[in-house]
Formats: structure tokens, sequence, C-alpha cells
């Protein structure tokens, strides 16, 4: 029978690692009526923020992309990890060691009574040859979860916009409240002063007197509340963007009215662009780095192969070279825990079970991005329903405080009737402003919905993109093409 060398079939075995190969998973598909949200490309989401036409919010996004601890302890993460990724990777090559030492002294006996020098040298040298793919999974799930960290820091990044426009919107709608409730004091204020006149000459009784001045005090009552929410917002916004309190406060003087809503026109959204939003890439990423888990314990139920060897030499007495002790070794050698086996399988179910777990995650952040996006539509488009009507509340309640004051002017009504519709205008008034900022906070929570405020596109020039910071985006090859889905 015809003998096959073992060594070739080595060097065979070794240009295919065990485990499993990773493929990305597939996502689950919504259907084709499902989303009827917006029409947006990724690149036109990237810089979302730029849709609201406000330099303001635009600069204070920018500045807390730049200046916010949260965006530099995950730059700084990433980091950390290159490193690792990079010290796993000297795996491949040979690991080199040197040693040396002199010693000097004297030795007293019979017939003895010299000094004695004696100088060694030793370097060691061993390869691990890589036969079975240990060193190559590491790898690979090192680079997976230096690639999931580089998406955790863009997800950041999306938080965080997302958060400074709604810290933003919320500011200038306390804002409003303070001035609505300012100018109905005044109102109120003015009204009290009238009546109370009135009430000392006798032509009104005392109590509506005590009516409008309950009215105001509540009035008035209510403004520290708004300024205490005015502030917690200023200082929130101050937070959110790195600064120092009360460092944005002097640039803060518009109100909601000076912001444009977005045009958020319902079309077909392709279900591709919801699978690159960053946090959907970190579970796919974990999918990525929990596969190369198991080839990293399979290789451990095998062999490992490591070729060796050293050189030293060693002087008595600081001998010429001739005299010299040199000694070179070099051999194969292998190792195996065979009585380990059984905790080594284990360890391989485990790893396969944890990423049975990882997979079920992603599809579990998949459906949830396809809610959320179908949420936060909706709720844009229930919201916006509501704009004429509110407008209409608020027209009509002033027109009927107006009536209302020359009812009561000729006697035809009460006072509690003319308070009745002053509470009516604040409360109409009050609820235009939240329902302004709801628009803006819907549309914001619809974009980052999206996947916007970030891109995974290379520049044409170069094989990855890096943001501000100069951390390197991860790049991923274009999705396969699929049949357009049908118009909603």
């Amino acid at each position: 029978m015809k003998r096959v060398p073992l060594l070739p079939l080595l060097l065979l075995a070794g240009c295919a690692a065990v485990g499993p190969d990773y493929t990305p998973p597939e996502a689950p598909k919504a259907e084709a009526e499902l989303f009827a949200g917006s029409g947006y490309e990724a690149e036109s989401l990237a810089n979302w923020w730029r849709d609201f036409q406000d330099p303001l919010l635009c600069d204070l996004i920018e500045e807390g992309l730049c200046n916010a601890p949260t965006v530099e302890a995950a730059v700084a993460r990433l980091r950390a990890q290159r490193a690792l990724r990079e010290s796993t990777e000297a795996g491949f090559w040979p690991q080199f060691t040197a040693s040396g030492s002199y010693t000097w002294g004297r030795a007293w006996g019979a017939g003895c009574h010299s000094w004695q020098d004696n100088l060694t040298a030793r370097g060691d040298a061993s390869w691990e040859i890589d036969i079975f793919g240990g060193v190559r999974r590491s790898v690979e799930q090192q680079a997976a979860t230096e690639a999931r960290l580089a998406y955790t820091l863009q997800e950041t990044r999306v938080s965080l916009a997302a958060e400074i426009a709604t810290a933003y919107v919320e500011l200038r709608r306390y804002a409003a409240q303070v001035d609505i409730a300012e100018a109905n004091l005044a109102l109120q204020e003015k009204t009290a002063a009238v009546i109370r006149e009135r009430a000392q000459a006798g032509m009104v009784p005392w109590y509506d007197v005590m009516a409008t001045e309950s009215q105001t005090a509540t009035t008035r009552a209510s403004i520290p509340q708004l300024r205490q929410n005015l502030t917690a917002a200023q200082l929130r916004l101050d937070w959110l963007t790195g600064q120092a309190p009360y460092a944005t406060q002097a640039r803060l003087r518009e109100t909601l009215d000076e912001m444009s809503l977005p045009d958020l026109s319902p079309k077909v959204l392709p279900n591709d662009l919801l699978r690159r939003r960053a946090d959907i890439r970190v579970a796919e990423e974990n999918v990525h780095a929990q596969t190369a888990a198991v080839g990293v314990a399979e290789a451990n139920l095998y062999p490992r192969f490591t070729l060796g060897g050293n050189i030293g030499l060693s002087s008595p007495d600081l001998s010429p070279w001739d005299a010299y002790t040199q000694s070179v070794n070099l051999g194969p050698s292998v190792s195996w825990n065979i009585f380990g086996f059984g905790s080594w399988r284990k360890r391989v179910e485990s790893a396969k079970a944890t990423l049975e777990a990882t997979l079920a995650d992603y599809e579990d952040a998949v459906l949830s991005a396809y809610q959320e996006a179908e949420t936060a539509w909706d709720a844009c488009r229930r919201e916006a329903e509501r704009t004429n009507d509110l407008r209409a509340a608020e027209r009509f309640s002033g027109e009927a405080l107006r009536i209302a004051d020359q009812l009561y002017e000729n006697g035809e009504i009460t006072i509690d009737d003319v308070l009745t519709r002053q509470s009516s205008l604040l409360n109409a008034q009050e609820a235009l402003v939240t329902h302004r900022a709801t628009l803006f906070t819907n549309a914001i929570t619809l974009y980052r919905a999206l996947g916007g405020g970030w891109t995974d596109e290379p520049p044409p020039e170069e094989d990855a993109a890096t943001d501000e910071n100069g951390v390197d985006i991860p790049a991923e090859e274009p999705p396969a093409e699929e049949e357009p889905a049908a118009e909603a």
C-alpha cells in the first residue's frame, strides 16, 4: 500500500480553520406596505439635523459630537480593542526571547584558591504552526469585536445627536411656555387692577376681585416651575454638548417659531435601510465574533504543533572564542490535552449555544427597528393631523375672550365667564406650543429610527472611512440586489 507523507497533509489542513465560517445573518423581511414613512437615502440621513434649518442646532450637535465625554470614551474603547487585535495577530509569527548572565566569584578549599568568571548567553525561538486555525479564529474574533465597537461608537454618536436635538427642542418649549405664562399673567394683573378699581367704586361685587386675584396668583405660581424646567433643560443641553453649565445660555434666545419642520413625505422605505442602523450592525458583529469564538473553542480539541529551537554560549573564565561552549537545538513539538477533551467539548457546546443566542438577539434587534420606524412614522402623521384644530382652538379662544370682555362690560355675563375664557386661551396656547415641540421630537425620533446620524460608506480613494476623531469606520460590502418593493 502506498504511504502518504504526513507533513504535506498537515500543511494542507492548515489551509482551512476549524469551526463555522461566518455568513451574515438573514434579517427578517418586513411587508412592503408596512413602511410608508420616508424615501430618504442613507446619505441624506447622515446629517439629518440640517433639515431643521437651524444653524444653532447644527452647531450644538457638532460641538457635542466633538466634545462629549461619551464619544471620547467610545473612541478610547475602540483604540484599546484595536491594540488587542493587533496583539493577537502576533500569534502568526515566531516568538523570540534572549537571556544572558555574568557571574564572578571565588572558591576556597583544598588545592582550590582562584577567581572564576562565567558568561552565558541564550536565545530561544518558537513558532506555533496554526494548522487548525486557532490563531486565525482568535484574530477573526478580535477583529469582529473591533468592528462592533466601531459601530458602537457610531451608535453613541447617533444617540447623542438625537438627545441634543430633543433637549434643544424641550428648552425652546419651556422658554415659550414661560413667555405665554408671563403674557397671560400681565393680562390677568391688568384685569385684576381694573376689577379692584370698580369694586372700590361699588360698581362690581368684591367677589369679582377675589376671583380675579385667585386666578392671577395661580398663574404667577406656575411660572417658577416653568423656569425650573427651563433651567434643567439648559443644564442638560450643556452636559450633552460637553460644556460647562450655562455655557450655551447666551446663544439660546429664539423660540420654536424660528425652527423649520422637515418635509416628511410618505414614500416606501427600503428594508435594507433599517438593516444599516448602527445598533443592528452592532448585533451583526456580535454574531460574527461569536461565530469565530466557536472556531476558537473547536481548535482547542486538536493538538498544537510548535517548531522551536535555541542557541547558547557559555564561557568559563572569559575564555577566548574558540573555548566557548556552544549549543544549538532545533525540533518540533506537539502538545495535546487529551484528558481535558471532555471539558473542551463542553466549551464548544457553550460557544454554539451562545451563538444561537446572538442570532436571536440580532433578529430581535431587526424586528425592534421595524417597530420603532413604523411607530415613529405613525406618531409623526397622527400628531400632524392635530395642527389645524389646535390652531383653530387658539384662535377661537382668543376671540371668545375678546367677546367675553365686552359682555362683562355690558353686565351680561359674570366674571367667572371671563376667567374661564382666560384659562381656555392659556390652555390653548400651551397646547399649541407643546404640539409644535412634539412635532419636532417625533421627527427627531423618526430620523433616529431610520438609522440617521452616521454613514459607513468609505471615500473612493480610501479603504475605510474615518470620523473626526480619526477612528476608522468599518466598511460593509454592498447589499445584494433585491426585487423592488411595491409602493404602499
